[in-house]
């Protein structure tokens, strides 16, 4: 399948089918990156708790990024 054909199929996809492919891309492009692994590591491995942040933080942020 070209490039393309690809786009046109892609421009044929709802609003939410279009953000699935758009997660799937980010998930491949990070694989590979290891400077986000490196970063989600020193994220996941804080041991302060001053620095973590509430499920209720996550959703408002999320939800901020998706407007």
């Amino acid at each position: 399948m070209s490039i393309d054909v690809l786009k046109q199929e892609l421009a044929g996809l709802a609003a939410a089918e279009r953000s699935q492919i758009m997660a799937c891309l980010l998930a491949l492009q990070d694989e590979q990156d290891d400077a986000y692994w490196a970063t989600l590591a020193r994220k996941i491995e804080e041991k302060d708790p001053r620095r973590w942040v509430t499920i209720e933080e996550l959703d408002r942020r999320l939800a901020t990024r998706s407007d």
